[in-house]
């Protein structure tokens, strides 16, 4: 009698245990959307008065929304879309970011920390420059009314960390930081110069660079 009551325990007690870990499974939230703010740095270039060409970078401010899958509680698919709209010669003009990837980490109740990586592109609206049909002064570097911008598009890959911090059940507050990697092609840039007090053209072999990008957004769990 003992033994079967023993035995009747252990069932009851590895049955409400299964149906414990169900349900919690069953409240976890699989789909979330979001939208977001973000900070990238974009290579600029200088052409001294000695024509040596230096590089430096600028902060882009932008905005764009996310979407993802919670495969697990340690694995999410996602996809995310930034626009970033300032539309410098010198920046590349206005960019378009499409990033699809995976963030892999831990899920705590309160919050969770995860790492990232995600392919995808970066498209420049003045990526490139292509010479115009009106002619040009020859003076080296030629000034950037002798050519007209075309858009190129970039292979890139987001490398980094996420924060959330979860204050309701449905709710995600989110912080990105890393590395922007991005392959730019053979192509002709907008540069300043000091000796024309202005911008010129300069033709740029294939390169890769790397680019900080931190983002701060809010979404909803489902």
């Amino acid at each position: 009698m003992k033994k079967s009551l023993l035995l009747l325990t252990a069932i009851l007690a590895v049955f409400s245990l299964y149906v414990q870990q169900a349900r919690a499974q069953s409240d976890e939230k699989k789909l979330e959307i979001g939208a977001q703010i973000s900070l990238l740095r974009v290579p600029v270039l200088t052409v001294s008065p000695s024509n040596i060409l230096s590089s430096s970078q600028e902060t882009v401010p932008g905005f764009g929304g996310r979407i993802g899958y919670n495969a697990s509680k340690y694995v999410a698919l996602e996809a995310e879309g930034n626009f970033f709209l300032r539309d410098r010669d010198r920046e590349g003009g206005r960019k378009v970011q499409g990033l699809f990837g995976v963030k892999a980490g831990k899920r705590f109740s309160q919050g969770g920390l995860f790492a990232k990586a995600r392919p995808g592109f970066v498209r420049f609206s003045r990526g490139d420059y292509q010479p115009g049909t009106g002619g040009c002064a020859q003076v080296f570097p030629p000034p950037i009314g002798c050519f007209q911008p075309v858009a190129k598009t970039n292979f890139a890959i987001d490398l980094g960390g996420v924060g959330e911090v979860y204050p309701s059940k449905n709710t995600i507050i989110r912080f990105d930081a890393g590395d922007t990697i991005i392959r730019f092609g053979d192509r002709r840039v907008a540069a300043s110069s000091s000796t024309l007090n202005g911008l010129v053209v300069i033709a740029v072999a294939a390169e890769t660079k790397h680019n900080f990008q931190a983002s701060f957004g809010f979404g909803f769990r489902f």
